[in-house]
Formats: structure tokens, C-alpha cells, sequence
């Protein structure tokens, strides 16, 4: 097992002339809103109300606010509620057909719904309620700091992996052919040479809507 890499970063990310090992990154988000929420109940998590901005709403703005140029949200369950929040000419819906699916089978549409002028691909589950732009801004930089060897970096909070996690246009081609378990979250463990878990102190990256307990703590 290679040597963990580890990434400190309190602030947000400002590059300087000469720091960066990219320039600008062209940018794709994902957004996974295909679940059917079964331990809310059965719900749509995308709609789930955080200071009176559905879920899939808030994210999509923190994600064009942090600068990411195309937007693709992958709907399967409650499709039909969702829609009504994705009538924009700059947001791309795939949907998943399958009742039944995983969360790989998701990040694979997803992924495929981008361009091919995209360098890198940053993924954001729906249900997560407190990321800002200075969060994702972070994560960027993070990436763009990173050794030139890096092609994933994620979030790490303690030990708990967090979200969004942001990705080479080389990776993303792999989830395409369908290589490897990506999306599945035990790759992750393996710590292969071009993963970056990015430590941090920052509660966002793993605050989430999973349980009826932290429905009831958001709704608070």
C-alpha cells in the first residue's frame, strides 16, 4: 500500500502566478438525484427544504457560484418532481431507467452527459446541506495543488471520506469503459498513487441527509 497523501487547507483556495500545476480547469459537475430515499421513507432528498431552497436547487447554485462550467443532474425516482427545478438551459438531465440501480450505474450517466472539453469532473450527492462555495473553491484548489501525479481528490475528515469529490478527465473516461468499482466508496481504502484524501476539519464535506435523525436535525 502506497504512503497516504495528506492536504491541509483551512482557507479558501486563491492560486498565485506560478503555483498552480494547472491553469483554469474547465470544469463538469455531477449532481446524483436519482435515489429513492427508502431510509427518509421513500422521499425525494432533491427536495428536501434547507433555509427555504430545496436541495436540488442549493447545489446546483453552489456549484455555478464556485465557477463549474456545465451542470449535469442524474434523476431516476421522483423524476417527475424534480424536473420542474432543472428548466434551465444550462443544467443537463440524464435519468435513470433502471428501478433498481447503484450508485456507480448513476455516476456513469453522468459522467457520459458531460463534454469531452472538460478537464475534470467534480460529483456531489444531492442530500448534502451545508457546502458553500468557499467549500467547493477549496476543493478545487485543492486538486490544482496537488502533486502532478494526483488525478482524484476527496475530502477526508478525521477518518470519514467526504463529498464532492473531483477527478481527472482521465478517470472519468475510465468510469465510462467501466473500469473499476468507482462510485462505490471502498476503492478508496486502497489508496491507490493518484488519490489525494485531502485532510480537513471542515464538518461540510460530511454532513448529509441519510437518516430520519438528520432529517430532523436540518429541519431544526
Amino acid at each position: 500500500m502506497v504512503a497516504e497523501k495528506t492536504l491541509s487547507m483551512t482557507k479558501e483556495a486563491c492560486c498565485e502566478p506560478k503555483e498552480c500545476r494547472a491553469d483554469r480547469l474547465r470544469l463538469g459537475g455531477i449532481v446524483l438525484a436519482a435515489g429513492a430515499g427508502s431510509r427518509l421513507g421513500g422521499r425525494a432528498k432533491g427536495l428536501i427544504q434547507i433555509e427555504g431552497e430545496p436541495l436540488i436547487q442549493r447545489n446546483l447554485r453552489v456549484l455555478r457560484e464556485a465557477g463549474v462550467d456545465e451542470l449535469v443532474v442524474v434523476t431516476g425516482h421522483y423524476r417527475s418532481q424534480l424536473t420542474t427545478w432543472l428548466e434551465s438551459a444550462t443544467v443537463v438531465e440524464v435519468t435513470q431507467p433502471l428501478e433498481t440501480h447503484t450508485q456507480v450505474d448513476s455516476l456513469r450517466l453522468g459522467v457520459a452527459g458531460l463534454s469531452e472539453n472538460i478537464d475534470a469532473v467534480m460529483v456531489l450527492p444531492v442530500d448534502m446541506p451545508a457546502l458553500t462555495r468557499q467549500d467547493l473553491v477549496a476543493l478545487i484548489g485543492a486538486y490544482k495543488h496537488a502533486d502532478d501525479g494526483i488525478e482524484f481528490v476527496g475530502p477526508m475528515v478525521g477518518k470519514r471520506p467526504g463529498n464532492p469529490v473531483l477527478f481527472s478527465r482521465r478517470i472519468a473516461t475510465q468510469i465510462l469503459q467501466g473500469e473499476g468499482d468507482f462510485g462505490s466508496g471502498a476503492w478508496r481504502h486502497h489508496q491507490p498513487d493518484w488519490l489525494l484524501e485531502w485532510q480537513t476539519d471542515n464538518l461540510h464535506y460530511v454532513a448529509d441527509i441519510d437518516s430520519p435523525e438528520d432529517l430532523a436535525h436540518w429541519m431544526q
